[in-house]
């Protein structure tokens, strides 16, 4: 028995193939309009809807038989389906993802749509009565950003759930989920060319569009800045303070990810794990210098046009303008030399974390897809000697420069009247 199961377990590990299959569409939040807003959630909540050679019972019934998984995510720049299966199943796996990533939805799929877009919206009200503060990220980009292009909901707006029907759907689907924008993907395939192949023989009934037409180009994200406050039932306060990056092409990247680590996260449960590093400054300088700080992080956002760093600090009402001094404090220390100690323990920590993220195959695909879609080649295999390649040098002049901009400022909390102004935060950085 010690010598037959291990045996057959490679036999099998050598017959079937595990392959993890994607489709990146470069469409996001920020593709929708006031009209199309909640357009992604709807094509996610009906993401198995379909009609042409499939419906929602045979898809769902293939998911189960292969013992694999599919599923859909988004965010502000592009959308992802995933999926993996052992290789026996790739074909009706793929031609599945086809066709829930392109089909137009139809009238009874749009109406389920705007239901659950529905019941999501309660959802996410309901649970933020026990997170004062779950809203202060999309509140930051929306003040950031404007009510469009990066700024826009990612649940969509509310007032506009009875709008996403299926007209609407199908011409936000043709409009933006276009072929120059798609990028197939795949790993563990055992015969390469039988699935390039395969997506040309899918794929060929597919008409292109007139992508050069300007409704079909992507509008520019726009960094305006600004504050905003927001009274919640909450005894703490929660600062958001952050300032225009660089987009995702820029030399300075790396550079920011540092800075990010260099901060580090620390929480009153839990000033240590993963990614948090009980040397990083949110604990030394923060937590353990000031008995008000209750939690502390970095932010960190890259675009293909545009980003945001910063920092947020929670603790009480009490002492809401004592969270802004010490962010901004903190914030004006990036310009400062960094010791060599400190600087190669945060590059450790973040080689380890990047390293970390790409362990898993399907994590692994995804990363490569957005690398080439981004950059046009892949450039993965040199994120961790382009994080060595940092000095302290150029974090001070990454750090000046964007610290030089004007502030983005979100304060929630019951006592948000006590926080001084974005006015204030430029005297006190100049």
């Amino acid at each position: 028995r010690r010598v037959f199961f291990p045996f057959f377990f490679a036999m099998i590990l050598n017959i079937y193939y595990y392959t993890c299959i994607g489709f990146l569409i470069n469409v996001g939040t920020r593709d929708e309009t006031p009209e199309t807003s909640g357009a992604l959630l709807a094509l996610k909540n009906t993401y198995l809807k379909t009609l042409k050679h499939t419906n929602e019972t045979i898809n769902y019934g293939m998911i189960q038989m292969s013992g694999g998984a599919m599923e859909m995510d988004y965010d502000q720049e592009r959308t992802y389906f995933r999926g993996h299966c052992i290789q026996y199943d790739v074909i009706d796996m793929f031609q599945m993802m086809v066709d829930i990533a392109l089909e137009p939805r139809s009238v009874l799929a749009a109406n389920v749509a705007q239901t659950k877009n529905q019941k999501t919206h309660d959802l996410h009200k309901h649970l933020s009565h026990y997170d004062p503060f779950a809203n202060n990220q999309e509140n930051l980009l929306r003040t950031a950003y404007g009510y469009n292009t990066l700024g826009m909901p990612r649940y969509g707006m509310e007032n506009n759930l009875g709008n996403l029907d299926a007209r609407v759907l199908q011409q936000f689907i043709m409009d933006n989920i276009t072929p120059k924008k798609c990028l197939i993907v795949a790993s563990g395939v055992q015969n390469h060319r039988e699935y390039v192949d395969l997506v040309k023989e899918r794929l060929g009934d597919y008409l292109t569009v007139p992508e050069h037409l300007e409704q079909y180009q992507r509008e520019p994200s726009v960094y305006i800045g600004g504050e905003t406050r927001t009274w919640t039932e909450s005894p703490a306060t929660s600062i958001s303070l952050a300032f225009e990056s660089v987009p995702w092409n820029h030399a300075d990247v790396p550079a920011f990810y540092l800075m990010n680590t260099l901060i580090g996260q620390a929480t009153a449960f839990s000033s240590g794990g993963p990614g948090k590093g009980m040397y990083c400054r949110a604990v030394t300088n923060l937590m353990q210098q000031h008995g008000f700080i209750d939690g502390a992080s970095a932010i960190n956002s890259h675009f293909t046009d545009s980003g945001l760093f910063g920092i947020n600090v929670e603790g009480p009402g009490s002492h809401s303008a004592e969270l802004l001094q010490v962010a901004v404090e903190e914030l004006n220390r990036l310009r400062e030399p960094i010791t060599d100690s400190e600087l190669n323990r945060a590059k450790n920590l973040l080689k380890m974390n990047v390293m970390m993220a790409l362990e898993n195959s399907g994590d692994r695909l995804e990363e490569i897809a957005r690398n080439f879609q981004t950059f046009g080649n892949l450039t993965f295999q040199e994120y961790t000697a382009n994080i060595d390649r940092v000095t302290s040098d150029q974090i001070n002049r990454a750090a000046s420069k964007a610290l030089a901009g004007k502030p983005t400022m979100v304060v929630s909390g019951g006592a948000v009247n006590l926080v001084p102004g974005i006015t204030d935060v430029s005297r006190m950085l100049n």
